[in-house]
């Protein structure tokens, strides 16, 4: 198993007495909330703003194309062809 996202972790009867407490916390705090049974990482709740967010990236990368293109980008940054932001805010007008 790869490493925890950092966030509150809780079990299950804590889950069931403070839920709408910690979805509270999710959507302002933004953090994962892990939930343990058994003592042992079971599921994560992540606010819903979130979720959409990671959903679409992960769409983003499925494509070869975009795929393709991010990487070729790391590597002009790295070899130092890449734009400076403010150069690229300012084209932008930001």
């Amino acid at each position: 198993m790869s490493e925890l996202p950092r966030g509150q972790v809780v079990g299950m009867d804590e889950l069931r007495e403070n839920l709408p407490r910690l979805l509270d916390a999710l959507r302002k705090e933004g953090h994962e909330v892990i939930i343990t049974r058994g003592g042992k990482p079971a599921a994560v709740i992540v606010d819903l703003e979130i979720y959409l967010e990671v959903q679409q990236a992960l769409k983003e990368f499925a494509d070869p194309e975009y795929l393709t293109s991010l990487l070729e980008a790391r590597q002009e940054i790295r070899e130092g062809r890449g734009v400076a932001a403010e150069e690229v805010f300012a084209q932008k007008g930001l």
